[in-house]
């Protein structure tokens, strides 16, 4: 396989997972043990890329102090490109061509909140294959289309026709996937100097689509984009399904009992008569007491939750502390360094910001508290 360079773009706002993004950028956010970037990175190295060029912009610092720990064995591998404005996610590819003298190497682009299987070495391979400029990855999505970009493609694998978030989409088709290889000649569609934020999905493809030189790999694994609380949830739940069947992921110090498919970190502790999962994620030196139960839940980092406290179906932010005898309903999100005081209840659909002391009951459902 000749040369590619990989380019990751992460540097959105990721306002619909606030106020989780408030504290940390989305490609940080955990799926199960380690953030959503990692995950990528590990299946971009499976090409052997030259280079992977990170493009960053919201909480920049972030995720470059987390790189350089983590990844610190492939350093010189890996750039940061740092936006100055926001450049959409068709504006880093310009700039990346033009900076880095990108001339001969396919151009792997990855969004940077996507949870998937998605084999990159067969999708570059592919598009060699096709001859084409550009390789659009889809996968196909049954449900509500309207926040998709949504193809259609002929017998030869041409994307014929693309519309970004239809008005009316269909009940089942192909959508794009948020995983791209490009030719550098694609840098003649794209302007020498980015003024404005460019997008891939209006900008660029239907250039390519009216010259047909789109051609589409079509995914059929698991594809998860990580947009909201819910999305971030169901690849936990998928990665829980994958990877904690049995009691393997259970590696805290654990006096409660566990169902799987649950996972403890190494350095937490669960009290006893504590009962966890399923689909249960604690991470790293949180301190479960006794009494607890937790079903259908993320907890991140370092918080504290207090004896017989319940909580399902909600994400519980790191450095957190909650009561005794709190309890919080589904599809609530409590900030980072959030304190809830005892007997406190929280309705449904909650959203409470980082750095908030909660001493009274929240009844009223999706009261959002920034």
């Amino acid at each position: 396989m000749t040369s590619v360079v990989a380019l990751i773009l992460a540097g959105g706002y990721a306002t619909r997972l606030r106020p989780l993004s408030y504290t940390r950028p989305k490609p940080l956010l955990k799926i199960v043990d380690k953030p959503i970037l990692d995950y990528i990175i590990d299946s971009v190295l499976k090409v052997n890329p030259d280079l992977i060029i990170l493009s960053l912009r919201y909480l920049a610092d972030k995720i470059i102090d987390h790189v350089r720990k983590t990844w610190n064995k492939i350093s010189d591998k890996i750039i940061f490109m740092i936006e100055s404005k926001p450049l959409g996610d068709a504006g880093p590819i310009a700039r990346a061509v033009r900076e880095y003298g990108i001339s001969e190497s396919s151009i792997l682009v990855v969004n940077s909140d996507i949870y998937s299987n998605i084999d990159f070495t067969s999708v570059i391979e592919s598009h060699r294959r096709s001859g084409s400029i550009a390789t659009l990855v889809l996968t196909r999505l049954r449900g509500d289309l309207s926040r998709f970009g949504v193809a259609s493609i002929d017998d030869d694998l041409r994307v014929t026709h693309f519309v970004e978030k239809p008005q009316r989409p269909p009940s089942e088709g192909l959508v794009n996937a948020g995983v791209y290889v490009f030719e550098p000649e694609i840098s003649k569609y794209l302007p020498h100097d980015v003024a404005r934020p460019l997008k891939i999905s209006t900008y660029l493809l239907p250039k390519l689509i009216e010259e047909r030189t789109l051609h589409a790999y079509i995914h059929e694994g698991y594809w998860l984009d990580v947009g909201t609380p819910e999305d971030y949830i169901k690849a936990n739940r998928i990665a829980l399904e994958q990877m904690c069947r049995d009691e393997s992921c259970i590696k805290g110090d654990v006096l409660g009992g566990v169902t799987p498919p649950s996972y403890i970190s190494a350095t937490a502790q669960v009290g006893r008569n504590s009962m966890i999962g399923p689909y249960t994620v604690i991470l790293d030196e949180c301190k479960i007491g006794s009494g607890v139960r937790i079903k259908n839940s993320i907890v991140l980092d370092k918080t504290i939750i207090e004896e017989y406290t319940y909580i399902t179906g909600s994400i519980i932010g790191e450095n957190a502390y909650i009561g005794r005898w709190v309890r919080i309903e589904d599809n609530c999100i409590v900030g980072d360094y959030t304190y809830i005081e005892s007997e406190v209840y929280i309705a449904r659909g909650v959203k409470i910001g980082p750095h908030r002391e909660i001493t009274d009951s929240i009844r009223r459902e999706n009261e959002v508290l920034p």
